[in-house]
């Protein structure tokens, strides 16, 4: 009794198939690498924003600790605010006292300093809302009745922020020539990969079978290299990122799956649309192709 055998595929297709989804995978971790280093700049940004502090001077200091307390839930209240710490007029003395290391309370006999409160605000919101959102911000918060000014370093922020536009236009052209050789890599890689098959191509249509069919199997193949690729890829990245984390704590610690998410989000899309276009735009080369075309 015979059996059949399905035909085994060469070491020659396996050797091609690894080289391939390693190229993609190389590719995409260029890709991944630059959707991460957007992120991390961005938060960077927002990091260093929010950690300068914001002051409201009062005109008068609140009665006793209920007021005071009053204040600071009114102004944790505020999205803009992660932190508000009411500072009175003897506590901020004594404080520059012992920085400027001279007693000039027995001098002047009462606190020259006014009340206020120091607030920190939210990375997330000044992420989102930016310097010019912190000037309206600002605006509300002198309205307040017993507010009389906001205290905060204007100009380091406005050439913090001025220095991050400043570089935001080269770094667009870094992602778009990036972007570029990204997509020739892939496309190129798939295109050899298909090049070993060409005549299988044709004969496969010479058969008689619908270019539809032939395509099929090809743009399977390469979105399944993709796929992989992509996850060869996101792995390099998260593996570089945990090595980062030891210059970059302050900002990397706080990333959670949302950010790993969009890596690996953008990886894969990047990598299953490419793979499939370039495996659909090689196959159909080949097309009608004549003989001496495919030698």
């Amino acid at each position: 009794m015979s059996s059949t055998r399905k035909p085994r595929r060469s070491k020659a297709h396996d050797f091609s198939a690894l080289s391939t989804s390693v190229g993609v995978a190389l590719t995409l971790a260029l890709w991944g690498a630059l959707v991460a280093g957007t992120l991390l700049v961005q938060d960077l940004k927002a990091d260093w924003m929010s950690s300068m502090r914001v002051e409201l001077v009062l005109a008068e200091p609140p009665v006793d600790g209920v007021a005071a307390d009053q204040w600071v839930q009114l102004m944790q209240s505020d999205e803009a605010v992660t932190e508000a710490v009411y500072v009175d007029p003897a506590s901020a003395a004594r404080e520059l006292e012992s920085e400027l290391g001279e007693p000039f309370m027995d001098f002047l006999g009462a606190s020259p300093l006014p009340a206020v409160l120091e607030l920190t605000l939210s990375s997330d919101w000044m992420g989102e809302q930016g310097l010019n959102g912190l000037t309206q911000r600002e605006a509300e918060w002198l309205e307040m009745p017993g507010v009389t000014r906001v205290e905060y370093p204007r100009a380091l922020l406005a050439q913090l922020d001025r220095g991050f536009q400043e570089w935001s236009y080269p770094g667009f052209l870094l992602v778009a020539v990036l972007m570029a050789i990204v997509v020739a890599q892939i496309m190129n890689v798939v295109r050899l990969s298909v090049f070993g098959r060409r005549f299988l191509i044709r004969s496969m249509e010479l058969v008689g079978a619908p270019p539809h069919r032939i395509r099929r199997p090809f743009i399977a193949e390469a979105m399944g290299y993709g796929a992989v690729g992509a996850l060869l890829g996101y792995a390099g990245v998260v593996g570089v990122l945990v090595g980062a984390r030891s210059f970059l704590p302050g900002v990397l610690d706080t990333w959670s799956a949302t950010e790993l998410g969009i890596i690996l989000a953008s990886q894969l899309t990047l990598g299953l649309v490419l793979t499939g276009f370039s495996a659909r735009w090689a196959v159909g080369r080949y097309f009608g192709a004549r003989l001496d075309k495919l030698v």
